[in-house]
């Protein structure tokens, strides 16, 4: 008999995924969401309900090195996500868990939202809107408004996502430049698109769209000094993790004006924390959504059923359809 842990997870059901897992024959799953109000999520809870499970699905749950080294006989740790950034990967690795993510379930809407938001940046869209409905409307509160084709948007990472962007954005007739360490470039792929270091990309960029993993490496990767490397006037978008940004950096360049326009569906809170950010004090330009960027029907649908066919595919042929 397997054994399956979910620990939480925010959708309405999981009727899909059990349904998939009842394929695997004689199997215990063990649903926490049922068990308690929003799942189980802290270290003693998710140790008490998984330590003997063949695997683990998990949204938000703290899988960290105390939880892996309670685990006696754990396959897989199949994150509802993109990210892994709540989970030891380094520890899994080192006892043979598998950690699987689903890397391409919302790569249309997230690319979609990045787009939404760099356009919103040009146009300005969002703040004469705001302007209008508080009586102050006049273009000259929102100068300046510049062409499209005039201005250098830098991609900050360049995985699936930012791809999708470039080819989107690449009808607009931008200028296009990225940075990713660890893209392998061939030949063809994406001429229109010029790759610079991480220094070039923060002083060419007018528009920054940040789209990187969330790891040690990487937390506050944009920082005071990195800003200060910035145009002046520069626009910051971020659809990725709130972590990469350091809030109070952010803030203190939205007030001297070297951040001009901020788009972001990430914060470093959780999701129902959003509403304490003190960004929210700046309306005028800078604009929130409460990370709902990677959100459609289609890919709620997607992310579940991959996320079930990760475990269904470790247990019967040792292999997920996707690992970190």
């Amino acid at each position: 008999m397997y054994k399956i842990v979910f620990t939480d997870y925010y959708y309405p059901t999981n009727e899909m995924e059990v349904e998939i897992l009842k394929k695997l024959g004689d199997v215990d799953i063990v649903d926490c969401m049922r068990i308690k109000e929003g799942g189980v999520k802290d270290e003693d809870g998710v140790i008490r309900y998984a330590k003997d499970a063949d695997a683990i699905i998990v949204q938000f749950a703290d899988i960290s090195k105390k939880v892996i080294e309670h685990l006696t006989k754990c396959r897989i740790i199949a994150r509802y996500a993109i990210g892994v950034d709540n989970i030891d990967v380094e520890e899994a690795k080192r006892r043979n868990i598998v950690v699987s993510n689903v890397p391409d379930y919302c790569v249309e809407e997230v690319s979609d939202s990045a787009v939404a938001f760099i356009f919103n940046a040009i146009r300005k869209t969002s703040f004469a809107n705001y302007l209008l409905q508080n009586g102050a409307w006049s273009y000259e509160k929102i100068r300046p408004i510049r062409r499209a084709s005039d201005i250098t948007i830098g991609l900050l990472a360049f995985g699936n996502i930012a791809q999708r962007v470039a080819e989107k954005l690449r009808s607009s007739n931008t200028t296009i430049v990225a940075h990713d360490p660890y893209y392998k470039h061939h030949e063809g792929e994406f001429p229109w698109v010029k790759f610079l270091s991480f220094e070039e990309l923060l002083s060419s960029s007018d528009i920054l769209s940040i789209h990187a993993p969330l790891n040690k490496e990487t937390h506050h990767l944009i920082d005071r000094d990195s800003i200060a490397l910035m145009k002046e006037g520069v626009s910051i978008i971020n659809t990725s993790r709130g972590g990469l940004i350091d809030e109070n950096a952010l803030e203190e360049a939205i007030k001297s004006r070297k951040v001009s326009v901020v788009g972001l569906d990430v914060l470093e809170y959780p999701d129902d924390k959003y509403t304490d950010s003190v960004l929210l004090k700046y309306p005028e330009r800078v604009i929130i959504t409460p990370h709902i960027g990677w959100y459609s029907e289609e890919s709620i649908g997607e992310l579940q059923r991959k996320t079930a066919l990760n475990v269904y595919e470790m247990l019967t042929k040792n292999k997920p359809l996707y690992a970190v």
